[in-house]
């Protein structure tokens, strides 16, 4: 954090301002409360339900009372969604209060270097919470509301059903290894239709073997659901069956195995064309997305990542604070005379937004006559020339800057418009 934004940070806080630290749990809650010369004030737990947040409320507004105090601050670290519903709550039922996000990781080594013996529980990690509130050490982080709140759970709907349907296919290609390695000889997918027809009841190549050629084409037609079966490739796979070296003990289990796989894949595929259609249809609807896509070569899922990971753009001030969002911004990594690396990227961030990011740069790279131009010119040039990955990423944030410009002055892209970011 650079001198500039902390002390931006603690001009805000009032004089005699009290803070709160608290540290959550899924059954029950830690307050500590602390003044602004760090004297603990209270201490008290409190349960994840109504009568545990009103008696958080009625205890906060009592000592605000006998303390004279301006204003309560309340810091707590994002641990899982717990914080969500206190947060929720108090801009629902107290906005007078402000509550802020501690880093865990901050939270840790600031509690490790108070305590050499390295000692934890609730109370000192509140205390802790509290005290990095007081010193302005908290991130901005805000609930999200409305249509991109709706587009972040869709979006992590719709990664989680990607990463369980690589999982998946996975699973199909080891199973149907042990039972017919030379396999992907003829089919380089194991998940098109015609191969998924193959496994569901043919995929051991001892079975195939003891079938004539047509009646094993006529059996993986039976199980076909695709447009066109690819026959050819049957025949080929038929071959190949002959002389396989696949098992044959524990074909039976492996077969179901494979089936019962296959059937999860079907469903996974199901499933994620419905919440990509929803998806979809959502992120058309908000205001932005006409914007980002008027960048051409950013797709629309492309498009709708990105902004659920920004989500309101009303919650920024500048396009530097998206770049931070990512952590794609340059660091420094010295120590004496040893230099790690001049500017690497700190990666701190949201890694599903420097994913999406990096292969819309990828692509504008291929298509923009403006990207590519200054992709190339930041390899040439005489002054510091960047190798491929690092002018990449100084594409990354110039397109965080320009994806900025187009939501905050509600324009379209143009091509001149990135020598003007």
């Amino acid at each position: 954090m650079s001198s500039r934004t902390l002390a931006t940070k603690l001009a805000r806080v009032k004089p005699g301002t009290l803070f709160v630290g608290v540290d959550l749990g899924l059954d029950r809650n830690v307050a500590v409360m602390l003044t602004e010369r760090a004297k603990p004030l209270a201490r008290f737990g409190f349960p994840n339900d109504r009568d545990g947040y009103d008696y958080f409320y009625r205890r906060l507004e009592a000592l605000q009372e006998r303390q004279q105090a301006p204003a309560v601050w309340v810091g707590m670290e994002p641990t899982h969604y717990f914080w969500k519903w206190l947060a929720a709550d108090m801009e629902r039922r107290r906005p007078e209060y402000r509550y802020r996000l501690v880093n865990p990781y901050t939270v840790k080594k600031s509690r490790e270097g108070d305590q050499l013996d390295r000692s934890k529980d609730d109370n000192r990690d509140a205390f802790t919470i509290g005290d990095l509130l007081r010193t302005g050490k908290y991130t901005e982080t805000r609930l999200l509301h409305g249509g991109y709140a709706e587009l972040r759970q869709y979006v992590t709907l719709y990664t989680r059903l990607q990463r369980d349907m690589r999982r998946q296919k996975t699973l199909i290609r080891n199973i149907a290894g042990q039972l017919f390695p030379e396999l992907t000889r003829t089919f380089k997918s194991l998940t098109g239709e015609t191969a998924l027809a193959l496994l569901r009841h043919h995929a051991a190549a001892a079975v195939i073997r003891r079938m004539s050629q047509e009646l094993f084409i006529a059996s993986v037609r039976v199980d076909f659901q695709g447009c066109r079966l690819q026959v050819a490739k049957l025949r080929r796979t038929y071959a190949l069956a002959q002389r396989s070296v696949g098992l044959q003990d524990g074909a039976e289990a492996l077969q179901l195995a494979l089936r019962t796989h296959i059937e999860t894949w079907n469903i996974l595929q199901q499933q994620l064309e419905e919440v990509r259609t929803a998806l979809v249809d959502l992120f058309l609807s908000l205001p932005e997305s006409d914007f980002l896509l008027s960048v051409h070569g950013l797709g629309v899922m492309t498009a709708a990542i990105i902004l659920s990971e920004i989500g309101d753009p009303s919650h920024y001030t500048h396009g530097g604070q998206l770049i931070k969002l990512a952590g794609t911004q340059p660091v420094p990594s010295t120590s004496g005379r040893k230099t790690h690396s001049r500017t690497p990227m700190s990666r701190k961030g949201r890694p599903r937004l420097r994913t999406a990011l990096f292969f819309a740069v990828m692509r504008l790279v291929q298509g923009d006559e403006a990207f590519r131009c200054q992709y190339l010119h930041l390899q040439r040039r005489e002054k510091n020339p960047l190798t491929k990955m690092q002018a990449l990423g100084v594409l990354v944030n110039k397109l965080l800057r320009i994806l900025w410009a187009l939501m905050r002055h509600h324009t379209l892209y143009r091509p001149d418009f990135s020598q003007t970011i």
